[in-house]
This record gives structure tokens, sequence and C-alpha cells, in this order.
């Protein structure tokens, strides 16, 4: 899997207002179960065209793809449960990796007290019904903060009556599941794009707000033709007779600035990159943005 992926420092979701909408009454307990989980299926794309598309507009990700398995898109007979991914993404929202393990582990443990009181992996969830019907003070027993409360309860309570559905989120363009899943509070565009990239594998998302990917692409557009270096990886010597970055696809920013970037001298809105650079830099990935993206987060 890729390093975790950076927020950006403006990534976190706008507090949105409640309204007086009266809301779907709640499903059947077998219902929600299929609104939350799905059989894995294969990825809805060809990995192979993918490579061969990327390799094609840029050489750089030629190395890339025979150094880094892309393990996210193998196939996997654990079904997709995307209440859970949500609601693990939630409550790991702002605070440490660890910090996270241990609270969704103690959030875990209030559903179903058979579960080890050591950390530890598993794939039990409890439903969005069971979820609703505690009560504040039991949440914040497993160390949930007044904020994740309302978040946690607002995407349980879409997943309970059906707004939220797994089975239609899956054949929904990526515009559509962002769109969708930030109506839930607690729910920003970052969190929306994981979901897709991750949960759902789309192959074209580009998350702009992602310091990791800026990073990244900073990295990778400085490189020359034997790509960028990996994370995990020692210094390799470089095999290029002229080891110059590659021209680049985009005049919406230069080299210079690039370099720039790379040495701290961010944006005015503290960014490595901004969107449209971004888009610019990416726009020949088309339509597998989200397979470069993932090499993102490895380079350095």
């Amino acid at each position: 899997m890729p390093a975790a992926p950076s927020r950006s420092p403006s990534a976190s979701p706008k507090k949105r207002k409640l309204d007086d909408t009266p809301l779907p009454p709640l499903l059947s307990r077998d219902e929600v179960e299929l609104c939350t989980t799905l059989a894995r299926t294969p990825i809805p794309f060809s990995l192979d065209e993918a490579q061969a598309h990327l390799c094609k507009v840029d050489v750089r990700f030629v190395p890339l793809f025979k150094r880094y398995p892309l393990r996210v898109y193998a196939n996997s007979d654990t079904p997709l449960n995307l209440y859970r991914t949500i609601i693990r993404s939630i409550l790991g929202q702002q605070i440490s990796w660890l910090a996270a393990q241990s609270i969704m582990h103690k959030f875990l443990r209030l559903f179903n007290a058979e579960l080890p009181e050591e950390l530890g992996d598993t794939e039990w969830f409890p439903s969005p019904l069971d979820v609703l019907d505690a009560d504040d003070t039991q949440l914040r027993t497993a160390g949930l903060s007044s904020a994740k409360i309302v978040y946690v309860r607002d995407v349980s309570r879409r997943f309970a009556d059906g707004r939220f559905d797994v089975r239609k989120l899956s054949k929904m363009s990526a515009d559509e599941v962002i769109a969708a899943l930030t109506e839930a509070r607690g729910v920003g565009r970052w969190t929306a794009e994981m979901m897709l990239m991750f949960a759902l594998r789309h192959p074209d998302v580009l998350p702009t707000g992602d310091l990791g990917v800026q990073r990244g692409m900073l990295s990778f557009f400085l490189a020359c033709l034997c790509g960028p270096k990996m994370t995990d990886e020692e210094t390799l010597e470089c095999t290029c007779s002229s080891p110059a970055p590659l021209p680049l696809p985009t005049d919406a920013i230069s080299h210079k600035t690039l370099v720039s970037r790379s040495e701290g001298n961010k944006t005015a809105k503290k960014m490595y990159l901004d969107a449209d650079e971004m888009h610019s830099l990416a726009d020949a990935w088309a339509p597998y943005r989200a397979v470069g993206t993932m090499f993102m987060w490895q380079v350095r």
C-alpha cells in the first residue's frame, strides 16, 4: 500500500448547517448490510492498459511500475465495507496513526466485547444501526470527540436509511461520488477522493489537496529518464547520459518554479503545487490519474 496520504492544511471538511428536511425511515438490518457491504469484484479497468498508457505518456513511469507493485489493485476475497472504511477515516482525522488505531479498537469493543483488549486486526465491524443506538457517553469512552460523534452519527444514519448505498456509489462517476459523500458531515473532498481511490478503486482521480501527492509530483517532474527515487530505496546511481529533467508537459509552470517549490517555497496557500498546476502536469495521465498518483506517495 502507498504511504499514508497527507492532507493539505485546508482539507478539513467545513461544518455544514443542519436542515429540517425529514429523514428517510431506517431500513431493516439485512437491507442496511446490503447498503454497507459489497462483494469485491475485479477492478473496473485494465491495469495493463493503464500501465501502457502511463508509460507511453511519460517514460519515468517505466521504472516505477517495475519497482513498486500496486497491491491496491490486487484481487481480494474480502468484501468491501464502505461504511467501515469511511468511519475509520473519520476516527483517524487529525490524530496520529497509533492514536487512531487505539480509538478504533475501543470503538469496536463498544459493540463487541468478545474482541481482545489488545490492538489487533479484525474485519468485524458494527452495523450503522448499532452505532445509532449507542449514546454519546458510550462513544466518548472510546475517545471520540464531540465533533466526531456528530460525524459518525451522520454517516451511520445515511447508510442506515439508504441515502448512502455502496451498490449505487460503486456505479457512479468520480464527481458524483464526491458530491454524494461530501453531503455527510465530517466527509470532505479529500476523504471522498481516498474512498474513490482505495475503496472503490476508481482509475481517474487526482487529489489536488494532498501534500504528499504534491511533493511526489515535484520529485517526479524534476526527475531524469531514470525516474524519481522511491522512499524505501537506497540512493541509486543515475545511468542517464544526460541526467537532466525531461521537458514539462505544460507551460503552466516552469522548471525553475518546480525547483523553488521543492526547496520549500510554497504557494500563497501553503501548497507545493496548486490545483491548476497539478491538473496541467497530470493531464496526460488521464484516464488513469489515480494509478499515476499511487506512485506519487512513494517518490522522494
